[in-house]
């Protein structure tokens, strides 16, 4: 719990000048609530019982006082708390997303993408409503609650007493069901990610859905449906539960208390207005740690909450530091380089010299390792084993942005922001011209895109939804073009194009980086007469290497796929 109100102080101390007029209008209110239980008082015993007409005036215009000022107090505090929580999780926001811009990938690569969306969105919702309630009603009730307590015992303290009586009661019940609530609420939120986790998957794979057994994706969804509907029902009874044992343990001590009054009435120990001040005073208390009660379970439940939120403003970033890359000067040389994810072995061992200018294909059969050796190169992977130099400097001594920066990559999978064109391309060059943009286009052979509706400015649908495979991996070229890198890493970028826009696509980035360093992964061996190298990988190890000629004659595995390429353009 302390943790937890470090992280809540943390997040709102700049905000302390808005707290302090939330508290202004939470005291108003708890004043202004007591005032109206005080005054019963005179209501009964001047007006009633007397019939004073001046205490008639005088009691009503001290009515509209303190009506005016408690809803001045309500205001304040049910407009200030909310509006500070909201400042404070638009800051979470903006810290969370840079968290994620600067994680490291590796730690993003082993996280479910659902979990952490549900902590954006479901946790973040859940903080709000929690806190919000604990501003507006635990504060205010708490003021309220210590006001009506100071004018019962100014009352009737002997009264006061039997009232007393029923608060360790409802010390063991706010124990007891406030440690459940706990409990479900942090299963709950698991809950919560796992189905928010299944939709994501679901909206992602939607063709595959389509195209399978929809019974399994149901069968799947129903056990954390199930799953889901088992807590939120536990949450809510636990809740339920203990707010009417509280209501029994308070209206058992009120009805003590209304039958002990009575009698001091009888006896003319009291007047009548006397117990009904009291008796109002109570009655407020009541429902004022009925609420207090409610907010503080729902405390018990913030905790998991404020947990799974600390992790995403924990997640480890990607340290910017070390040498600047300029651009490489001699060559790349992979030294014994091997990799170990999830206890599988990607790579073994791999020993690769690539010098500044070549243009190296590497080839091999899917799941060999490929991909996996050249992410290396601009940091998404940097925890492998062994060496890798570059201009005899290891990698891991530069910085990452540099790297990236000097380094570009067309890959298979092409991700298209649901955005306008135009900002899909300059995510390569921010300061890109709209000539700059066309010409990269065209070289790309994304003539299509003079077609669209909006030029430019067209809005390309969730994940590029209104282009075809070929044309996002033309806009995926456009922007290496845009880019211009010294490294240009090609991981089956043209694998959606057909042989035409293929081959016109290659000439251009033949010619464009002719004298740069080109890593190409294929499995179209036909483009391959760019690349003045070839590298064989097979189970995560470098098995053969040299010119197209060279590994022709050879006749070993490259041999074995250059001649089924002959009569198939995949191997």
């Amino acid at each position: 719990m302390r943790e937890d109100l470090g992280f809540l102080l943390t997040l709102f101390k700049k905000y302390w000048i808005l707290l302090l007029l939330a508290l202004a209008g939470s005291l108003l209110e708890s004043g202004a609530l007591a005032g109206l239980a005080y005054i019963v008082k005179n209501i009964v015993d001047d007006v009633f019982v007397s019939k004073s007409y001046e205490s008639l005036l005088f009691v009503t215009a001290v009515l509209v006082v303190l009506a005016s000022a408690k809803q001045v107090g309500f205001f304040l505090k049910n407009y200030v708390y909310p509006l500070i929580v909201y400042k404070g999780i638009k800051s979470i926001r903006e810290n969370v997303y840079r968290k994620l811009l600067n994680t490291q990938p590796s730690f993003l690569f082993r996280r479910s993408y659902g979990d952490l969306l549900s902590r954006l969105t479901n946790d973040l919702e859940r903080f709000s409503q929690i806190v919000t309630s604990f501003g507006t009603n635990v504060i205010t009730e708490t003021f309220t609650v210590m006001a009506i307590v100071v004018l019962l015992i100014y009352r009737d303290w002997k009264m006061f007493l039997i009232f007393m009586i029923a608060v360790p009661f409802l010390a063991v019940a706010l124990g007891y069901f406030g440690e459940k609530r706990k409990k479900y609420s942090r299963k709950l939120q698991e809950s919560y990610g796992e189905y928010t986790q299944h939709l994501n998957q679901l909206l992602t794979g939607f063709e595959v859905v389509k195209l399978f057994s929809q019974k399994v994706f149901f069968r799947i969804f129903k056990g954390i449906n199930e799953n889901l509907y088992h807590r939120e029902k536990k949450n809510k009874f636990y809740e339920t539960v203990y707010l009417s044992s509280v209501e029994i343990i308070a209206y058992t001590a009120t009805a003590g208390i209304i039958f002990y009054g009575g009698y001091r009435i009888i006896n003319d120990e009291i007047t009548a207005g006397d117990f009904f001040s009291f008796l109002g005073g109570v009655l407020i208390l009541v429902n004022s740690m009925q609420v207090l009660q409610r907010g503080l379970v729902q405390l018990k439940a913030l905790s998991p909450v404020i947990e799974r939120i600390r992790f995403l403003m924990s997640m480890p970033e990607e340290i910017d530091e070390g040498v600047q890359f300029e651009g490489l000067k001699r060559n790349i040389v992979y030294s014994n380089v091997s990799l170990t994810i999830d206890n599988s072995r990607i790579l073994k061992n791999v020993s690769l010299e690539i010098k500044k200018g070549d243009k190296l294909g590497i080839v091999g059969l899917t799941g060999s390792g490929k991909s996996t050796l050249i992410k290396i190169l601009p940091g998404l992977i940097r925890d492998y084993q062994g060496e890798v130099f570059i201009d005899g400097r290891e990698l891991r001594e530069y910085s990452v942005s540099s790297l990236r920066k000097h380094i570009g990559m067309i890959s298979q999978d092409v991700f298209i922001f649901n955005d306008t064109l135009r900002n899909n391309l300059l995510i390569a060059k921010p300061d890109a011209t709209d000539e700059e943009l066309y010409q990269a286009l065209k070289k790309a052979k994304a003539d299509f895109v003079f077609s669209l509706d909006q030029g430019l400015d067209t809005v390309l649908g969730e994940k590029g939804s209104r282009l075809s495979g070929g044309e996002k991996q033309r806009i995926s070229i456009a922007r290496i073009f845009l880019k211009d890198p010294d490294i240009l890493i090609v991981d089956e970028g043209t694998s959606a194009l057909d042989v035409e826009t293929e081959e016109y696509v290659m000439e251009e980035i033949s010619r464009h980086f002719s004298d740069r360093t080109v890593i190409m992964i294929t499995h179209r061996l036909k483009i391959l007469d760019i690349c003045n190298r070839i590298a064989v990988i097979e189970k995560g190890t470098v098995i053969e290497e040299g010119t197209l000629k060279e590994l022709i004659e050879k006749k070993g595995v490259f041999y074995r796929f250059f001649s089924l390429s002959q009569t198939d353009d995949k191997i």
